[in-house]
C-alpha cells in the first residue's frame, strides 16, 4: 500500500495552515511506517489529496485511470473563504460548488474537527464516508521550552517583565486581525505580537492599512517565522490570542495547547468538542471580553490551565494521527471486489486510453449474436491500449447473493427467463454494484441491452456524470411471440417501437450494426444521428489457415460424413431463425443429392422442439445436432460444412453469415436488407425467398465447377475481411469520444447554482 501526499502549488501555500499539515502529514505517515510519495508520476494506490486548485481534477482523474482510492482532505470550506481576500465574497458561492464538485469524486473524505463533518454533510451534500482526523501537531517540537522562550524575547527585545500577547496566522479578516488590533487598543501596556502575513495586493485595503501603517505602537508584525523564535514564542508568551471568526481546527491553536500555554479564543462552533472554557483554554465573543481575560491572565486571577492544555495536544500528537490515517488508507484496501477493481484498473492503466464500460444482460460462457459482440468489442479495444470492463448478469439463478468480479468482469444476481432464450434478469437496482462501478471511473457506458442491466447503466450515468452510448442489437418486434404466444401480434410489435423510441431517444450516441437496424428505428420515429457500425469479426482467428484439422476430422469420422456433402448452420435454435423451414426442405434435399447432411450447431430455445421435429420426419440418420461450443472453437464447425443456410429475417447484422464467410463457408440465405452489403449474389453465395427457390440455391452451388467454388470461397474470405476489428475498434472509439465532447459540453454549459 503507497501513498501518494498531493500539495498543488506548495510554494504558495506552504505558509498556510494546509501547508503546516503537509509536513505534519508526512511525519504522521513516517511515524506510522506508511509506504508514500509526494511524486504523482510515482506508482501508488491511494491519493491522498489536500488542495482544490486547477490541477486538482487532472490529478483525481489520472488517479482513478491507476485505479487509486480517492481520500480528499476537506480543509477548505466556503465558510472560512468568505471575508479572507479582495472579492472572496463575490465568488464564495462558486468556491463552494467546486469543493462540492471535487470533494464527491473521493471514496473518503478527512475533516479536521466534527464540526467541519457536521458542516459537509449539512451543506456540501456528501455521500462518501467523512472521517474526523485531526491536524495534529508535533508535540516533540511544541513543547514549554525555556531556551527557545528566551530565544524569542531577545529576538525582539523584550524584557523579562514585558507581557506578551501573540498569534499567527494570515492577514485576513476572517482570523480576526482587526479585533486583535483593536483588543492591543484597550491594552496600551501589552506587546501584541502577530506571526504570518498575506500579499498585500491580494487583501482589502482596510487590513492593508492597518497591518502596515494603522495599527498602535504596541502591535507587532514581523511577518512569517519558523524556527526556534517562532516556536520560542508561544513558551514565553502570557496568551496566546486567536480572534479567528471560522475555522476548520487552527492548527497554531494546537500548538500554543501544546507549549503549555494559555489560549483565548472566540467562542466558535468548532471548538466545541475540544476546547473547554476554563478548563483547557478560554473563550469569548467580543473585544471587551477578550480584554478582560488578558487582563485577568495577567494579574494572575484566572485559573492554571496548562497541563490540560498539554493533555489536550497530546491526544492529537502526530503519531497519533499517523494511526487514524493509516487506518484509514487500510480500509479502502479492504473490499476484496472494490481492490479487485482497482488493481484491475492499475494493471491495465495506458494514458490517454479510455475506461470503458460495456453494459449487457448476456455475455459469455453464453452463445448468441450479443454476447459475442460484446466479447469481440472488449477484446479489440483492449487490443487498442483501452481499459475495458463488463458489467452483465451471473451465470447463477439466484437473485441473492453477492457481487462477482473477476478479470474485468462484474456480474450481477440474477435469474433466467426460460421464455426469453435463456437471457438473464438481474435486480434492476444494486447499491453495491453501483459502488462497485463507480470505482471503475468510467469514462464511457456502452450499453448492449434493453433490460435490467441496462437500468443499472443508466443510474451509474446520472449518478456519476458518466456519458453513454447504446448498440442495438435485436429487432425485438421479431421476439414478441416469447411473451404474446401469437396474440395480440401488431399490437406488441407496436408497443416494442414505442418502447424501443423511449429507450432511444434520450441524450446518448446510438450505434447500430446495419443500415437495416438504421431504417426501423428511422421507422421507430428516432431522428438523431446514429452511427452504423458492423460488429467487427476476428478474420483471422476464423480464416482456414487456423483450424483445427485433429478436431474437424473428428467429427466427420464420428458422425460418418467425411464424404458428403455438408450443409451446415451455427448459431441460436430459436423460432425466429426459421430453422424449422430449412428442416421442412431436407426431404426434398436428401431426395435430390443422396450424399447429403444437414449439420447444425448451437443451442437455444427451440432445440427440443426441432430435435422432435427431425425424429418425427426420421431424418435422424442425416440431420445432426452438435449442440452448444466455446466461441474460440467455433470455427472449427464452420469449416466441417461445405455450405451455410439459414431462413432467418431478424438479424440486424447477420454475425454468423459474416463468420461463416471468414472460415471459407459460402451462405445461402432468405433475403434480408441486413446482408445487402455481405452477401454477393454468384460471388460469396446465393438468395432464396421460397421453399422453390431454396432448392433452386442449392442446385447452383451444386453445378459449381471444383474451380468456381474456390473462388466463391475466397471471395467468401475476402468480403468478410472488410469487417475487420480494427475498422470495428476504431468507429466504435470516433462514438465514444462524439458521447465524451457532448457531456463535456452539457456539463460546461451547466448553471452552477443547478442541483
Amino acid at each position: 500500500m503507497k501513498v501518494l501526499l498531493y500539495f498543488e502549488g506548495i510554494d504558495k501555500i506552504s505558509k498556510s495552515g494546509v501547508g503546516m499539515a503537509r509536513s505534519h502529514q508526512i511525519k504522521a505517515l513516517e511515524s506510522a511506517g506508511v509506504d508514500y510519495t509526494l511524486d504523482p508520476e510515482d506508482d501508488y494506490d491511494i491519493l491522498h489529496i489536500n488542495t482544490v486548485f486547477i490541477n486538482s481534477e487532472p490529478i483525481i482523474a489520472e488517479a482513478k485511470k491507476k485505479g487509486a482510492a480517492i481520500i480528499y482532505h476537506a480543509h477548505s470550506t466556503e465558510e472560512d473563504f468568505r471575508n479572507s481576500f479582495i472579492f472572496s465574497n463575490m465568488v464564495s458561492k462558486f468556491v463552494k460548488e467546486r469543493l462540492m464538485l471535487l470533494y464527491r469524486t473521493a471514496d473518503c473524505i478527512i475533516a479536521p474537527t466534527p464540526y467541519a463533518r457536521d458542516l459537509l454533510l449539512k451543506k456540501y451534500r456528501i455521500n462518501a464516508p467523512i472521517e474526523v482526523v485531526s491536524n495534529g501537531v508535533n508535540v516533540n517540537r511544541f513543547y514549554h521550552d525555556p531556551e527557545k522562550a528566551a530565544a524569542f524575547r531577545n529576538y525582539f527585545g523584550f524584557s523579562e517583565n514585558d507581557k506578551i500577547v501573540i498569534a499567527s496566522g494570515l492577514w485576513i479578516k476572517r482570523k480576526g486581525i482587526l479585533d486583535f488590533i483593536k483588543v492591543a487598543e484597550m491594552l496600551p501596556d501589552v506587546k501584541f505580537v502577530w506571526f504570518g502575513q498575506t500579499p498585500l495586493l491580494s487583501i482589502p485595503v482596510e487590513i492593508r492599512n492597518a497591518v502596515t501603517t494603522d495599527h498602535p505602537a504596541n502591535v507587532f508584525f514581523p511577518g512569517y517565522m519558523q524556527g526556534d523564535v517562532y516556536e520560542g514564542a508561544f513558551s514565553s508568551a502570557d496568551i496566546f490570542f486567536f480572534p479567528t471568526y471560522e475555522e476548520t481546527e487552527g492548527i497554531v491553536v494546537l500548538e500554543s495547547l501544546a507549549c503549555s500555554g494559555t489560549v483565548v479564543v472566540r467562542d466558535i462552533p468548532v471548538y466545541n468538542d475540544w476546547l473547554k472554557d476554563g478548563i483547557n483554554c478560554f473563550k469569548g465573543i467580543n473585544n471587551e471580553q477578550f480584554a478582560k481575560l488578558i487582563r485577568d491572565k495577567i494579574d494572575g486571577k484566572l485559573p492554571d490551565v496548562s497541563a490540560a492544555a498539554r493533555k489536550t495536544a497530546e491526544e492529537r500528537d502526530i503519531k497519533q494521527i499517523g494511526q487514524k490515517l493509516k487506518r484509514i488508507y487500510e480500509a479502502t484496501q479492504d473490499d476484496v471486489i472494490t481492490t479487485a477493481i482497482r488493481k484491475f484498473g492499475k494493471e491495465n492503466y495506458m494514458k490517454k486510453k479510455l475506461r470503458i464500460g460495456l453494459f449487457s444482460d448476456t455475455y459469455l460462457p453464453d452463445v448468441n449474436g450479443v454476447a459475442v459482440s460484446v466479447e469481440t468489442l472488449r477484446k479489440q479495444l483492449q487490443k487498442m491500449g483501452h481499459t475495458v470492463y463488463v458489467i452483465t448478469a451471473t451465470l447463477d439463478t439466484k437473485l441473492i447473493g453477492g457481487v462477482e468480479f473477476e478479470n474485468g468482469i462484474l456480474r450481477i444476481p440474477a435469474v433466467k427467463i426460460k421464455q426469453l432464450y435463456g437471457y438473464r434478469i438481474s435486480r434492476p437496482m444494486s447499491i453495491q454494484a453501483l459502488e462497485y462501478i463507480k470505482n471503475m471511473n468510467l469514462d464511457i457506458i456502452h450499453i448492449h441491452t434493453e433490460f435490467t442491466i441496462r437500468m443499472i447503466a443508466i443510474s451509474a450515468s446520472k449518478l456519476y456524470g458518466i456519458p453513454y452510448c447504446y448498440t442495438s442489437h435485436t429487432m425485438w418486434e421479431d421476439y414478441t411471440h416469447y411473451i404474446t404466444k401469437g396474440y395480440f401480434d401488431k399490437t406488441s410489435r407496436k408497443m416494442v417501437g414505442m418502447y424501443t423510441k423511449h429507450l432511444y431517444d434520450k441524450d446518448c450516441e446510438i450505434i447500430v450494426p446495419s443500415k437495416k437496424t438504421y431504417e426501423v428505428l428511422r421507422e421507430y420515429g428516432i431522428n438523431k444521428q446514429m452511427h452504423i457500425v458492423p460488429t467487427g469479426i476476428d478474420t483471422e482467428r476464423l480464416n482456414p489457415k487456423n483450424v483445427d484439422r485433429n478436431i474437424v476430422e473428428k467429427i466427420l469420422t464420428d458422425l460418418n460424413i467425411k464424404d458428403k456433402f455438408r450443409i451446415i448452420y451455427v448459431g441460436r435454435l430459436a423460432q425466429e431463425k426459421s430453422i424449422d423451414f430449412i428442416i421442412n426442405q431436407m426431404p426434398t434435399v436428401f431426395f435430390k443429392y443422396p450424399d447429403a447432411v444437414f449439420v447444425i450447431t448451437g443451442y437455444g430455445p427451440a432445440e427440443e422442439e426441432l430435435k422432435a421435429m427431425v425424429k418425427e420426419m426420421k431424418l435422424d440418420n442425416k440431420i445432426f445436432f452438435l449442440g452448444k461450443q466455446p466461441p474460440e472453437q467455433i470455427q472449427n464447425y464452420f469449416a466441417i460444412g461445405n455450405v451455410f443456410v439459414t431462413a432467418s429475417t431478424s438479424e440486424t447484422q447477420g454475425l454468423t453469415y459474416i463468420e461463416s464467410m471468414a472460415s471459407g463457408t459460402p451462405v445461402i440465405a432468405k433475403y434480408d436488407e441486413c446482408l445487402d452489403d455481405v452477401l454477393i449474389e454468384n460471388e460469396t453465395g446465393f438468395y432464396f425467398d421460397d421453399a422453390q427457390s431454396f432448392i433452386s440455391a442449392l442446385d447452383k452451388y451444386r453445378s459449381l465447377s471444383p474451380e468456381a467454388r474456390i473462388k466463391m470461397r475466397d471471395n467468401s474470405i475476402k468480403k468478410a475481411e472488410e469487417y475487420s476489428l480494427d475498422s470495428f475498434g476504431n468507429n466504435i472509439i470516433k462514438a465514444y469520444y462524439r458521447a465524451i465532447r457532448k457531456n463535456t459540453l452539457k456539463r460546461s454549459s451547466r448553471n452552477p447554482n443547478e442541483k
